[in-house]
């Protein structure tokens, strides 16, 4: 097989992960891209971080014929009572004479009379009211053939829209990837609180191309929630683990069901300490922010001082929980 088929197969199968379209559907889709010169602009990122979404809850009634499916992370923004009144406002639009809700990946009108499924997303937009930015959240519906139920930030779905030829404003894009030298490498940082399982912090070093709300709407759609350190205590997160080798150390992060989420290139190498104290308690504390959240000199020269988390987490740019490790005896 070419070289060029075999990326534009590649590009099919990241592409059926991330929208929820049949294999044939997203290669056909990105053949026509590649023939019309699009799809080295339009194409997903090819990261490390977030191959995966973190599926969706049902929220169905007896007296419904179709099920609604909430992404993940719309719960986590708006909480169950706000996703019963979305889909309570969904089931009406189907009555005679409603307007109906409409699929925000193909302009149709969502039948919640006759579709089996209907998935209900959210899109996050920042806007400024008297000088301050204000963060805007809008329910975005979708038919099941479409598309699954995520997170957007809204420079995303502007993407995607444009992708799939829809209408947009120009303005709402993303900015142009412009790479200029080496890519920078992602930082971690490895630290042991006392009474506490080891901390391990993952950020990024090249910026999210749809910027720290792009982050948020990945990491809430891979199924990570947000986190204020002077509130709350980072929860277990039972689907997901740190796979190690004692030999070689950290290898990659997975969530059950959809396999690796980040494998760096090569395997993280903790000190000792860590190691052991991740062992004793058989898991460790996994926190990822947006790139430039804790400045780059401050990572590289690092003796495992987070505390400038305390801050990036009251803004809703911190994510993650306790995970488990596997591996380490």
């Amino acid at each position: 097989m070419g070289a060029k088929q075999q990326a534009i197969k590649n590009a099919a199968r990241r592409r059926m992960a991330e929208t929820g379209q049949t294999y044939e559907a997203a290669l056909r889709d990105v053949r026509r891209e590649y023939e019309l010169g699009a799809a080295a602009e339009d194409s997903a990122d090819e990261r490390r971080f977030g191959f995966e979404d973190a599926g969706a809850e049902e929220y169905r009634r007896p007296t419904y014929a179709t099920a609604y499916f909430a992404a993940w992370g719309v719960v986590e923004l708006v909480g169950e009572d706000q996703v019963t009144t979305l889909v309570d406002h969904a089931e009406a639009s189907g009555e005679p004479g409603a307007d109906p809700i409409v699929c925000h990946l193909c302009d149709r009108p969502v039948e919640v009379r006759t579709e089996s499924e209907v998935h209900v997303g959210m899109a996050l937009r920042e806007v400024v009211r008297e000088g301050k930015p204000l963060e805007l959240q809008f329910p975005v519906w979708t038919h099941e053939q479409c598309g699954r139920a995520r997170v957007w930030s809204w420079s995303q779905l502007t993407l995607e829209r444009r992708r799939r030829r829809l209408p947009i404003d120009q303005a709402d894009l993303p900015p142009k990837r412009h790479q200029r030298g080496p890519a920078i490498e992602d930082y971690f940082v490895f630290t042991v609180p006392e009474n506490s399982p080891p901390v391990f912090y993952l950020q990024p070093g090249q910026a999210d191309r749809h910027g720290a709300l792009g982050f948020r709407a990945d990491r809430l759609s891979d199924g990570f929630p947000e986190l204020d350190l002077t509130r709350q205590a980072p929860a277990p997160m039972e689907e997901w683990s740190i796979q190690a080798d004692a030999a070689s150390g950290l290898q990659y992060i997975e969530r059950t069901g959809t396999g690796r989420w980040y494998q760096p290139p090569a395997p993280w190498t903790p000190p000792a300490d860590w190691l052991a104290a991740a062992h004793y308690h058989q898991g460790a504390i996994f926190l990822t922010a947006p790139a430039d959240s804790i400045p780059a000199q401050r990572l590289e020269t690092s003796t495992g001082d987070l505390s400038a988390l305390a801050d990036v987490g009251r803004r809703d740019s911190l994510f993650g929980g306790i995970l488990s490790i596997s591996g380490l005896a």
